[in-house]
């Protein structure tokens, strides 16, 4: 259904939970687990403004603007789960509006995307030569991040194939919004005062979100846990659902 600016499919009975999806996507990357989730929850799965079917609000792509939409049309008290770019979110709302987060959930995702000393993640240089790609090819730029994203996984070109065949094309300013996000993120120095019980993913052979930020992540962490799907990369929920789907049991 489309409520105002954000598309938002909301079904199933149960507990409320939210799937954001991750940076490029939409809602729709979450398709192969929604019949597995439907009779356990009440899943709410919105593509973030500017992406999938969500118009584009706003030129300040902050995370205020995107929790004040999502806060519009979500229950107050719900499941947080995010993949990338979405786990970056939901940890932001987690932290900010601890009352509207009963459980969070984390996929690929790090409190500080960006590598620096002593902290595993992306090169500076590669996310600002995709903030360079999109203002000239913004397909282009996508396709080569989804071979990033797949690299390490098992059958990576078949699930590419099968991926591309969904692709919406994001609003350019809600691409570049979001690799702001990414680039100047850093929510590490909150992390301690986190009380919400958390759950934070990951894939071994992740070239985005380095396995090794796990070491890194757990003594800024109270009450979590910290998972590693093996053989596999950044997307984990699709290369191992089965595994993945264990979590929600």
């Amino acid at each position: 259904m489309m409520t105002n600016l954000l598309h938002l499919n909301v079904v199933g009975k149960g507990p409320p939970l939210i799937l954001l999806h991750g940076w490029g996507w939409h809602g729709g990357i979450w398709s192969p687990l929604i019949p597995h989730l439907v009779d356990k929850f009440q899943l709410f799965i919105p593509d973030l403004p500017g992406f999938g079917k969500s118009s584009i609000f706003t030129t300040d792509y902050s995370f205020e603007a995107l929790a004040a939409c999502l806060f519009e049309h979500i229950p107050q008290k719900a499941i947080w789960v995010g993949w990338s770019l979405g786990g970056l979110v939901a940890w932001w709302v987690a932290l900010h509006y601890p009352k509207k987060v009963s459980r969070l959930i984390t996929v690929a995702a790090s409190p500080k995307f960006m590598s620096e000393e002593n902290w595993p993640g992306i090169p500076l240089a590669t996310l600002e030569k995709f903030a360079r790609d999109i203002t000239i090819d913004d397909e282009k730029t996508l396709t080569h991040f989804l071979a990033l994203q797949l690299r390490g996984s098992p059958h990576s070109e078949i699930l590419r194939s099968e991926l591309q065949k969904h692709f919406l094309r994001p609003h350019k300013d809600a691409l570049a919004g979001g690799l702001r996000l990414l680039l100047t993120t850093d929510l590490r120095v909150d992390l301690p005062n986190m009380t919400i019980p958390s759950l934070h993913i990951f894939g071994s052979l992740d070239t985005i979100v380095p396995v090794s930020v796990v070491d890194c992540l757990k003594p800024l962490l109270r009450n979590s846990q910290c998972e590693i799907i093996r053989r596999t990369g950044h997307m984990p929920f699709l290369t191992h659902y089965k595994e993945f789907l264990n979590y929600f049991e």
